[in-house]
């Protein structure tokens, strides 16, 4: 009978102890398994959110910045930008029409005096010593014209080229060409009634005052500066005139100064509004010409 109560007993103890230790396994299980979760979630679960809300904090700046963008700026449609489209089309359009018309008068600088021959119409003057007549003729035209119209002008005022009794090259004609066009612009401002009474000085510089090097590959300019008097109540209409002119003239810097004289017109000419002696002023102009390349 005590051998089978102990045996029982035994049992008894045992029975617990069976049971802890299986519990104990169970807890060491789930443990290990947690643990290798916070580890995995440790490698990749927290880097992956910490870039998501990187992200999201991104996300979040840039539609407030949108937002705040909407609130101040008009939203533009397909229609907006199809007529902006057009716009920028028709722009360049006239921008292409303004060139042209400044190049065709460039190319007035390339012009070559001609003559009329018979049954070839118009020619150019190719050879220097007919060249070298033509353009002596219409210095002389060009002078007799300022002095028919009342307008003096200074000894050597014009920087007219004289060779003596030598031919000029090919190479000294195509320059001198191409002042002489300049020249002769000048002298028809002054003949169209723009109130120079005295041309004192025409000048060709080395360098322009005000140019922008940027546009070098498009043309050259010619400085010059022009020294007249002028009546005081012309000095707006001569500026119109010169910008008017075929040559393509900018006009840098315009210098005026008294002389104390006066315009007296004559009796005939006097009316309600001219019998007061007009002020003449000296007038200094820097401008250059556009000289476009081809």
């Amino acid at each position: 009978m005590k051998i089978g109560n102990n045996l029982n007993i035994i049992r008894f103890v045992k029975a617990p102890s069976n049971l802890f230790t299986g519990a104990r396994s169970f807890w060491i299980t789930v443990g290990s398994i947690f643990g290798v979760l916070i580890i995995v979630s440790a490698l990749l679960v927290f880097p992956l959110n910490k870039k998501c809300a990187t992200a999201y904090k991104g996300l979040d700046d840039l539609s407030s910045m949108l937002e705040k963008y909407a609130l101040k700026k008009d939203l533009y449609n397909g229609k907006w930008v199809e007529s902006k489209k057009l716009e920028a089309e028709l722009c360049d359009k006239e921008n292409g029409k303004c060139k042209s018309f400044l190049k065709e008068r460039g190319d007035l600088l390339e012009s070559i005096f001609t003559k009329e021959e018979p049954g070839k119409d118009i020619v150019k003057i190719e050879d220097e010593a007919l060249w070298k007549h033509e353009y002596t003729q219409r210095v002389s035209s060009v002078l007799a014209k300022l002095s028919e119209n009342n307008i003096a002008v200074s000894a050597e005022a014009f920087p007219f080229s004289n060779w003596g009794l030598a031919i000029p090259p090919w190479q000294d004609i195509l320059p001198t060409q191409k002042r002489f066009w300049i020249l002769e612009a000048i002298s028809k401002v002054a003949l169209r009634k723009s109130g120079i009474t005295h041309i004192k000085k025409v000048t060709f510089r080395d360098s322009p005052y005000a140019y922008n090097p940027a546009y070098t590959k498009i043309y050259t300019p010619i400085p010059i500066t022009i020294q007249v008097e002028i009546r005081a109540d012309y000095i707006n209409f001569l500026l119109q005139e010169i910008l008017r002119s075929d040559v393509p003239f900018v006009i840098e810097s315009a210098t005026i100064m008294n002389t104390d004289k006066f315009f007296t017109p004559d009796d005939a000419a006097k009316d309600a509004a001219n019998r007061l002696p007009c002020p003449i002023i000296d007038v200094t102009l820097d401008l250059y010409v556009i000289d476009y390349k081809a």
